[in-house]
């Protein structure tokens, strides 16, 4: 599906390994009286889902599908059932427009003139974004990876630390370093690098980068402060209440989380870890613990490498099937709707 554009706007997009700090940043960032950055659309992630939104079918599906987003992350619950608001939607005719209508909408209704928003995967999909928004402001947050490894383990699972979950971090995390490599050489002025272990020990420093560099927005001590609105911006349980991975946002930055991990992990996970991405980390500036990591044993690692390269043509697979399975679906639904309407006529006739 071509996604469109929108030429005159630069939104900001917050991306990166998952468990670097994304959700901090994009809430500072959302204090501004200027700036409206909200949480995961996975918008470059799901739009395959959807077909052209100049079909009315389509464009009610696609808004269904924004309706929960907004209604989950936001505190403008009722925001899509607004009539001034569908009735700019139904004049969309691109996916891009689509998005820009609705997040726009959000920061307006909140007195601010430019949004953003922040899904850390969206890091493999820049091609996308600057598709849509060749003007758009992309913030790379990177963490070190041992520490995105406790976070991920704590967050996503039982907290059970074992070798294959920290190998596969790991790996995650060197596929969104690639990226970083990429933008680099590119020497592209829309993205910037923040590290996590600045933003929670110098915040007001690295808030005072983010800011010159988003452009058109000057620090403002109440960024700080993000915590104190947090949970009207982040996706609650079923029982309205925040999952545990996020309760450390109701909390200023604690510097104390720069290396948290010291404490979680032994010597070995260390060494798994940076037996894997030692010489990524280095490149950045993390210290490693040793040139020549103490483990795993060749056999242990040849044994992970596999279950990963599986795991890979897996995760490839599923991509693509998923791919073909929404375009069929979206012509089955094109010819339901077009065989109603003609079955419908003809009974006018």
């Amino acid at each position: 599906m071509p996604l469109g554009h929108v030429r005159d706007i630069s939104p900001v997009f917050i991306v990166g390994a998952g468990r670097s700090g994304t959700t901090p940043l994009q809430l500072a960032l959302n204090m501004h009286p200027s700036l409206g950055v909200y949480g995961e659309t996975q918008a470059f992630l799901s739009h395959r889902r959807f077909g052209m939104p100049s079909d009315p079918s389509e464009l009610q599906r696609l808004v269904k599908h924004w309706h929960a987003i907004v209604a989950e992350q936001t505190p403008h619950k009722t925001l899509l059932n607004e009539a001034d608001l569908l009735a700019c939607l139904s004049r969309t005719r691109s996916y891009a427009e689509v998005m820009h209508t609705i997040l726009s909408a959000i920061a307006a209704r909140e007195g601010k003139g430019r949004w953003g928003e922040k899904t850390p995967s969206h890091i493999f999909r820049l091609a996308e974004i600057r598709a849509c928004f060749p003007r758009a402001r992309v913030i790379h947050m990177i963490r070190d990876p041992r520490g995105v490894a406790c976070s991920t383990i704590q967050a996503f699972t039982d907290g059970r630390i074992t070798d294959w979950r920290l190998y596969v971090v790991a790996q995650y995390w060197r596929r969104a370093f690639r990226v970083h490599l990429k933008e680099v050489q590119a020497a592209d002025s829309g993205y910037m690098l923040v590290r996590h272990e600045e933003l929670v020990t110098s915040p007001e420093q690295t808030l005072r980068e983010v800011c010159k560099f988003v452009g058109g927005a000057e620090y403002v001590p109440e960024m700080l402060n993000f915590h104190q609105t947090a949970a009207q911006y982040l996706r609650k349980q079923p029982d309205g209440s925040l999952p545990d991975r996020h309760v450390r946002t109701q909390r200023p930055m604690d510097a104390g989380r720069a290396h948290a991990w010291k404490a979680m992990l032994s010597p070995e996970q260390v060494s798994l870890i940076e037996a894997v991405v030692g010489e990524e980390m280095r490149s950045l500036g993390y210290e490693t613990i040793s040139r020549a990591p103490i483990y795993p044993s060749k056999r242990q690692a040849a044994y992970l490498a596999a279950l990963w390269k599986m795991s890979e043509v897996r995760r490839v697979a599923l991509r693509e099937g998923k791919a073909q399975y929404w375009a069929m679906k979206r012509l089955m639904v094109t010819a339901e709707t077009t065989s109603w309407g003609q079955h419908s006529g003809a009974k006018a006739a």
